[in-house]
């Protein structure tokens, strides 16, 4: 039962923390224009951002996401000492792959995800599974102990 709810755990937090850092990313780019963007505007963009990427980005994240994480459980058999380094890395190449999938098969190149053109807005992304596959193990840790 820790797994399963470690790998919810793992799924909302990567999802949260994408979600928030492609809409701030968005925001920055409309400062970069000149646009002023105030607090408020920023916390409205955020909540719709938060739940209108939640239909489709959220499911995408956990497929990616249980993947990854199988994929992982399978290499770390062999080197359980790097649990935590493995799992973080899992859910950075999940989401690395998801943006690559989404922007180069399914969309056949474009990006849906408008800020994953540019490095730091890929990269936010590949951070955010890296934050899930951290939530993951601190949420499973005494199930990897016994």
């Amino acid at each position: 039962m820790k797994v399963v709810l470690g790998f919810i755990a793992a799924v909302v937090a990567t999802y949260l923390f994408a979600a928030v850092s492609y809409s701030q990313l968005n925001l920055a780019s409309l400062v970069e224009m000149g646009l002023v963007v105030d607090t408020g505007t920023r916390l409205k963009a955020t909540v719709h951002d938060l739940g209108g990427l939640a239909l489709i980005y959220l499911p995408i994240i956990a497929v990616g996401l249980l993947i990854a994480f199988g994929v992982a459980r399978l290499v770390l058999i062999w080197v359980p000492q790097l649990r935590t380094i493995g799992y973080m890395l899992a859910g950075f190449v999940a989401l690395y792959t998801v943006e690559y999938a989404l922007g180069n098969v399914v969309a056949s190149g474009t990006h849906p995800l408008h800020i994953t053109m540019t490095t730091v807005g890929s990269l936010s992304q590949c951070i955010a599974g890296a934050i899930g596959g951290y939530v993951f193990v601190l949420m499973t840790r005494q199930t990897a102990e016994q």
